[in-house]
């Protein structure tokens, strides 16, 4: 084997190890107490507040559990929709909110706000999920903490990476979004009803 193919094919390795790796989680003794509350370690499910949690892409295994909980919006995050399928029998209201890992965007989290507003003006309770349930889905959760329960952006990046969901350190891009910027941006569009709304059918 050529050098440069050897080269070629060690970069790729690594960088596909690399994309694998999760970020440490902080042991139970000192986890924070208002980070998110573990439900169901299998579908990487958490209560992460009285009205909103968030999982891994639920399977038929998983709608009991979300009926326990009295969830009333699933927010899906991934390109595919599987959901429709997984809640046909279930008057549970689908949201789908399709978001590229790569490319999130303040509008991509904005959308996931906007629903989140809507469901606690008619206080419903809302799963957000992608996935693994850990890199768009922790940066929805780490928006959510900032917007609706104002915490300061290092303690919502910190839960994000160090919760134990399973963030992909490879995606610097999603804590790049965190700008006070985009949050700023996010406040004032939230204030202004004549913004379409994230709710779909």
């Amino acid at each position: 084997m050529k050098k440069n193919q050897f080269a070629i094919i060690l970069i790729i390795s690594s960088t596909l190890l690399t994309g694998c790796m999760t970020t440490p989680a902080i042991s139970p003794e000192n986890r924070p107490h208002n980070w998110g509350h573990l439900i169901d370690q299998k579908n990487n499910f958490y209560k992460i507040s009285e009205n909103v949690f968030r999982s891994e892409q639920p399977d038929a295994e998983m709608i009991a559990e979300l009926q326990q909980q009295n969830i009333n919006i699933v927010i899906n995050l991934r390109n595919h929709n599987q959901d429709k399928k997984v809640f046909l029998n279930y008057p549970i209201q689908l949201v789908h909110i399709p978001i590229n890992t790569w490319a999130i965007n303040r509008q991509d989290l904005l959308k996931v706000m906007q629903t989140i507003q809507s469901a606690q003006k008619k206080q419903q309770k809302v799963l957000i999920h992608c996935y693994h349930g850990s890199d768009r889905t922790g940066a929805s959760i780490a928006m959510y903490r900032i917007i609706f329960e104002n915490w300061t952006t290092a303690d919502a990046l910190n839960e994000m990476k160090h919760g134990g969901y399973g963030f992909h350190p490879i995606w610097g891009n999603i804590e790049n979004l965190f700008s006070p910027e985009n949050i700023r941006w996010i406040r004032e569009q939230l204030t202004n009803p004549s913004y379409k709304s994230g709710l779909n059918d």
